[in-house]
């Protein structure tokens, strides 16, 4: 690492343990990264099949709502560490130290042997500032597995354009890429195959014919691949299910929490602001300072292809009625990125005029160390102390699950019908099934209402020190 650059990386990984590692090593997730575990976990667990997942015996006992291959990498984990709840987390990390990684490369791709070549750190701080990135990442996501795999497609078609060797060889690992990204959340993971065009419109370094030859060579290695495996039927199958389980409603029925077809838009807006943020400050300190080092057209125009690679994996999602604000997540490190390259030739010409051997920097460096063992501190005393979410429901999905026995099924009460969370952490830790139908089954779960305690005859409390939750056994 460049001894000059030593102290921003110091804070950008003190900004990736305040910002990711302190939540994500907490118990408790978002509903949907909570099912999305739980379904991993049993395909490691013979519950299911890659291409027939499988939550549990009363709720999606057919897991079609994506692709698989999340699912099936996740698995992998599971079969290696275990059963801990501390899985998730590990793959949510290694996600992450990836991402940032081939946000690196990318940024090297696009500045080969240039001053800005070394401030990739920027664009890293820039996607690290987004709300909706770290979250993801907490949550176990789908979005940045997909996001991961889009990435490196972007990457080495980058290369293939920029430095034009092995340009079959890195094309047919992007196509490779783009078609993993579509296994984990379907077409929404195919618009890097728009990447060469937007890089034959920017930078113009090929032809029209190159273009056209090369984006072709993508579209067709991706046909090849769904063409084939099409052919099998279990395959069929899961996309039949997916396609009438997730696609068409998401083209014909409004989303639970947004609708409207320009939420997407707004999402990526407001999660921007920080990076907007970010660069007014540094436009206006540019301004005090009266600096205006040149900024060359490449700079400009790497800037307008990254723009343009985001944009298109968010703007097609306006055709769907089902839209929110982590969909925007694998377009992040592009807008981050592109935002970052803008600002590149003033912060490189501010930071080479730093004395690296006077006092002043070597306070810096001491302050950026001190910095970063204050976020490691404040980190781990967070994730020992401070509750996540759903303490009270993760307390007694604990407690209850101690009693009852693994595998079982547990009768609930109506109001319990749309906690799905519930549903996901009793399948997930302990592989226990929830019930709202009126099959009566040995236990039944109901929240504490002392008044009017909505309890089926026949079965009698279980005094269990419970928060949220009372546990019911039928009477023999």
């Amino acid at each position: 690492m460049n001894k000059r650059h030593l102290p921003f990386w110091l804070f950008i990984i003190s900004a990736f343990f305040i910002l990711v590692v302190r939540n994500l090593f907490r118990d408790g997730m978002f509903m949907d990264g909570m099912i999305y575990g739980t379904v991993a976990h049993n395909l490691a667990n013979g519950f299911g099949t890659f291409w027939h997942p499988y939550f549990s015996k009363t709720l999606m006992t057919a897991f079609h709502e994506q692709p698989p291959l999340f699912f099936g990498i996740e698995a992998i984990f599971f079969r290696i560490f275990g059963d801990s709840i501390i899985v998730e987390r590990i793959y949510g990390l290694i996600i992450a130290l990836i991402t940032i990684s081939l946000i690196q490369k990318l940024w090297k791709c696009l500045m080969p042997h240039r001053p800005e070549e070394n401030l990739s750190w920027l664009a890293v701080l820039f996607w690290l500032c987004i709300p909706v990135c770290f979250w993801s990442f907490s949550n176990n996501m789908e979005e940045p597995t997909m996001g991961m795999f889009d990435l490196a497609a972007i990457l080495y078609i980058c290369r293939s354009c920029v430095e034009n060797k092995k340009k079959w060889f890195r094309l047919f690992i992007a196509a490779t890429m783009i078609i993993a990204a579509s296994l984990c959340k379907g077409f929404q993971g195919l618009f890097p195959l728009a990447g060469v065009f937007f890089f034959w419109v920017v930078f113009r370094n090929i032809s029209f014919r190159q273009m056209v030859t090369r984006s072709l060579f993508l579209l067709i290695v991706v046909a090849i691949f769904y063409g084939i495996i099409l052919l099998k039927e279990r395959v069929r199958l899961s996309y039949v299910l997916y396609f009438h389980n997730q696609l068409v409603p998401a083209f014909t029925h409004p989303g639970e929490t947004h609708s409207d077809h320009f939420t997407i838009v707004e999402q990526l807006f407001f999660e921007l602001i920080p990076v907007f943020i970010l660069t007014f400050g540094i436009g206006i300190f540019m301004k005090i300072k009266k600096s205006k080092p040149a900024t060359d057209l490449n700079i400009r125009r790497a800037s307008i292809w990254l723009f343009l690679i985001g944009f298109s994996g968010t703007l097609p999602l306006m055709l769907t009625m089902k839209q929110s604000g982590f969909y925007t997540v694998t377009a992040m490190p592009y807008f981050a990125a592109g935002f970052a390259v803008l600002l590149a030739p003033f912060i490189s010409n501010l930071i080479e005029q730093l004395k690296i051997d006077s006092a002043n920097f070597f306070t810096f460096t001491r302050v950026s160390w001190l910095v970063l063992y204050a976020a490691i501190i404040f980190t781990i005393v967070t994730i020992i102390y401070l509750p996540k979410r759903d303490v009270r429901m993760l307390h007694d999905v604990y407690c209850t699950g101690q009693v009852v026995p693994n595998g079982s099924i547990i009768s609930i009460s109506d109001e319990l019908y749309n906690q799905w969370s519930l549903y996901a952490y009793y399948s997930r830790y302990f592989y226990i099934s929830l019930d709202a139908s009126t099959i009566p089954h040995e236990y039944f779960l109901s929240e504490k209402n002392p008044d009017k305690p909505k309890v089926p005859v026949g079965y009698k409390l279980l005094k269990l020190p419970t928060q949220r939750y009372d546990l019911y056994i039928r009477e023999q």
